[in-house]
Order: structure tokens, then C-alpha cells, then sequence
């Protein structure tokens, strides 16, 4: 069940900004951090089904040689490839920046467009990168929603849904615009350190009594989501390790002839 009363974001971000210490989150997104539109897009579609880190190096490499959609459209998908090797799905992703490169030039004169819909009508580009561009690229509300973002949601018990489309769609209709663009980032960054797939750390969490996963734990109660429930992740555990009745019984030796 998802919450009958409005989620309290306001006093939300204010403690996960204390927390981390990133500074006031009313401040305009734009003002201190906004990156290049094009480069926010094209790391945006080579960061899909790949590690952080791989997607902050292999960028690095790309930009350094193609920085904008021009030079990139130039190129060939054999000199971009080994650029981008290591965020995996090479071959495809290099076809794929090349040609949103080449539509960027041809349908928007090399300006990356400012609207959802222009930006989703570009090869590779779903609502996920298209909302990272307006957050990081322009400072526009947006809600990018990976898989931190659609964890985090059903946590807290402000989502119920099974996909980060849903989840998309679902903070779009119900959490305020005023609070689009922070919510992203700092999402991120406590499912990265605090709020982890696995293993998640409630006792440390600054927002553990604001989150409906959290506050059932505290009360021995279940939370929200099966997949949260320590006990149900310890069984599964068990089931993993345990070896099957079929495996541990000894074989039978052929009879001798």
C-alpha cells in the first residue's frame, strides 16, 4: 500500500542535503551545476546497464576526441568503439550516439532540444536520459528515474509500481514540480552509500522515520515491499546455499557384470 498522506519532501531533502552535506537544494539546480546538454545526453545513453565509474571514464575518453554532435556524427562507429569499449554493448551504443549525433545536426541544427518529446523522438533516448538532460543540461524540472530512484520511491511507500516507467509516471502526478529536480541526485547518492539494493543500512539512514520501509522495520512490522524484508532476503539466502536433497543423496554405483 502506498501512503494516505502526502509524503513530507520538503523535510525529506532537507535532511538527506544536512546529511550529505551538499548544500541548500531551493538553490537553481543550473546556477552551480550544469553540464553541456549534448554530453550530458550522449553519457546518459552509454551509463545504460553499466557501472558508474565505467561510464565516467569511457565518457571521459569520448569527449576528449568528439566533444560535441558535430565531431561525433564525423566519426566512424570504429573509432568510437574502442572509446566506449568498457561500458559494455559497444557495437550497439556506438551506432546509437552516432546517429542521435547526426540527428541532433539534421533535425535541430546541432542544438540537443529542450522538450520531452523532442528529446524521446532521438535514437537511444528514453525518458530516463530525456529527463537527465533537462535536469543537467538545463536546469528544467524534470524526473529521471533509474534504479535508484524506483527503489528508493518504493521504500519510502510514496510509489507502489514494478518499473521505473511507472515510478516516472507516478512522481510526476504526485510529488510537487518545486521539488523535480533535487529529487534525482540525492536519490542517487543515498541509495548509493546509504539505501543500497542490498544490504540497505536503516539504522544510519537520516529519513528512516519518514520512510514507510523504515519505520515497519523499527516496529518488527513487514514493510511495503517483500523484497525489503531482511527475513524473506535471509531465506531466499538459505535456499541459494543449501544444497538439494537431490544433490546431497550419494549416486548409486551401476551393478557389476
Amino acid at each position: 500500500m502506498t501512503r494516505t498522506t502526502p509524503f513530507d519532501w520538503e523535510q525529506f531533502l532537507d535532511r538527506i542535503t544536512a546529511f550529505y552535506h551538499t548544500g541548500d537544494w531551493r538553490v537553481p539546480y543550473l546556477r552551480d551545476h550544469a553540464e553541456d546538454p549534448f554530453q550530458v545526453l550522449i553519457g546518459t545513453i552509454l551509463s545504460q546497464r553499466t557501472r558508474d565509474e565505467n561510464t565516467d571514464r569511457a565518457s571521459a575518453r569520448l569527449f576528449a576526441k568528439y566533444p560535441d554532435a558535430r565531431s561525433l556524427a564525423d566519426a566512424t562507429a570504429k573509432q568510437i568503439e574502442p572509446l566506449i569499449r568498457e561500458t559494455g554493448f559497444y557495437h550497439t551504443k556506438a551506432k546509437g550516439i552516432r546517429a542521435c549525433a547526426r540527428e541532433i545536426l539534421d533535425r535541430f541544427g546541432g542544438v540537443v532540444p529542450q522538450t520531452l518529446e523532442e528529446l524521446t523522438s532521438l535514437p537511444s533516448v528514453g525518458p530516463k536520459t530525456a529527463n537527465c538532460v533537462l535536469v543537467f543540461g538545463y536546469g528544467v524540472p524534470g524526473m529521471p528515474v533509474d534504479t535508484h530512484v524506483h527503489r528508493i520511491s518504493n521504500r519510502l511507500g510514496v510509489v507502489r509500481t514494478k518499473t521505473p516507467e511507472e515510478t516516472e509516471a507516478a512522481l510526476r502526478a504526485t510529488v510537487p514540480e518545486r521539488f523535480w529536480i533535487p529529487v534525482n541526485p540525492l536519490l542517487v547518492q543515498h541509495g548509493q552509500n546509504l539505501c543500497r539494493p542490498i544490504g540497505p543500512k536503516c539504522p544510519e539512514c537520516p529519513v528512516a522515520d519518514l520512510c514507510a520501509t523504515g519505520m515497519a522495520l523499527a516496529a518488527g512490522r513487514r514493510p511495503p515491499r517483500p523484497a525489503d524484508d531482511p527475513s524473506v532476503r535471509a531465506r531466499a539466502t538459505r535456499a541459494r546455499i543449501r544444497p538439494s536433497a537431490r544433490a546431497a543423496r550419494p549416486r548409486r554405483r551401476p551393478p557389476l557384470r
